[in-house]
């Protein structure tokens, strides 16, 4: 029983520190899934658009400015609408909810999400939408094929449903065609296609173009207001925002700190009550010739056990915790290899320290109180 309370006791602030980096992971991955599955490897968007749920546009004609740039296979508008300007009406409730919805020209394919590309064909048709299984259903109702509503007014139907996931911003997510999309959005239409106000600019490269110097040869080409960035960089510079500028990130990675500060707590009233337990036989040890250092190196091993246990139970209560909280939230937890091995260093530094300071009593242990 003594072992399991110190083991459930490392667990759970290895678990703090676990869930914490995880919802720190979800953070950052969920709010570049949209970057991640656009199909271009360069990105075109307004020079003052710091992330993409930012509401700002630029002309559709900044993309057939670059079409004729050497390396260039085509320069594709992609549509994006923040959950602020855009409302689903829950058909359950009949209540209209913020929602986020991306669009594309179904014959360009720019999202390479499985469940999207393998529904091209209802894409192209009037009033239909694909919409993410994953979306909140407290929120939304649920979504599934067949489904009739309105988004922003206007009668949609769902035509199936694709695996994304929700972020920190967005609950919900659909996706729809171009047309449809201007359609819903009047305001988004030019007085002809190339005054479209467009997003992202998705540019796909030819066959062996070196991307550097081809992102060079755009950027020359288009005016300021623009800038273009590769696939990784766009993704990059989101991840960057929403860990270093907004405070969201810093409290998840305070969230780890916390863990650990909690867990050496914990370690060290466990191996102090144990030492303070084992003291006549400390001292007893002691009698018979053992060194200090000796008997610190009995509770070093004993730490370096309990952050090994510790470790392998809050990993796998982890698992299990972590596909709840997908299924609840609609966020994707991860736990990535680096993570794992940075959280089990933490472990072993917790659990050692709280041993080394337990440990200091045993300088001062004197057999000869086992008879005083």
């Amino acid at each position: 029983m003594r072992l399991l309370a110190s083991v459930g006791g490392a667990t759970f602030a290895v678990i703090l520190m676990l869930v914490q980096n995880g919802f720190r992971n979800a953070l950052l991955d969920n709010m570049v899934a949209v970057a991640s599955h656009l199909d271009g490897q360069l990105m075109v968007t307004n020079r003052n658009r710091y992330v993409l749920p930012e509401p700002l546009s630029f002309p559709r004609q900044r993309l057939d400015l670059v079409e004729s740039v050497p390396g260039v296979a085509s320069a594709r508008p992609f549509f994006f609408s923040d959950d602020h300007e855009t409302r689903w009406r829950n058909p359950a409730s009949g209540l209209t909810r913020r929602i986020r919805v991306l669009a594309f020209d179904p014959r360009d394919d720019l999202f390479d999400l499985e469940g999207v590309r393998g529904k091209v064909d209802q894409l192209r048709q009037t009033g239909v939408v694909l919409a993410d299984v994953r979306s909140k259903s407290e929120i939304y109702g649920k979504f599934a094929e067949g489904v009739e509503s309105e988004v922003s007014g206007r009668k949609f139907r769902v035509g199936g449903t694709f695996d994304l996931g929700t972020d920190f911003k967005s609950n919900g997510t659909l996706v729809m065609s171009a047309r449809n999309f201007l359609d819903t959005y009047p305001a988004r239409r030019g007085a002809s296609p190339a005054g479209d106000r467009v997003d992202v600019g998705v540019i796909r490269l030819d066959s062996g173009a070196n991307a550097e110097l081809v992102r060079r040869a755009v950027a020359e080409r288009l005016p300021a207001d623009v800038i273009v960035l590769t696939r990784a960089a766009l993704m990059h510079k989101e991840q960057a925002f929403w860990e270093k500028v907004t405070p969201v990130g810093i409290v998840f990675d305070i969230g780890v700190v916390m863990g650990f500060v909690v867990g050496l707590a914990i370690c060290y009233q466990v191996l102090s009550s144990d030492i303070d337990d084992h003291l006549p036989e400390f001292a007893t040890l002691k009698a018979m010739g053992y060194s200090n250092r000796q008997l610190m190196r009995t509770i070093l091993a004993e730490a370096w056990y309990l952050a090994l246990m510790g470790y392998a139970t809050a990993l796998a209560t982890a698992a299990v915790l972590f596909v709840w909280l997908e299924r609840q939230t609609g966020l994707n937890m991860r736990l990535k290899p680096f993570d794992s091995a940075l959280i089990f260093g933490l472990t072993v530094a917790m659990c050692l320290v709280s041993g080394g300071l337990a440990g200091r009593r045993l300088t001062s242990v004197d057999p000869a109180d086992l008879y005083a």
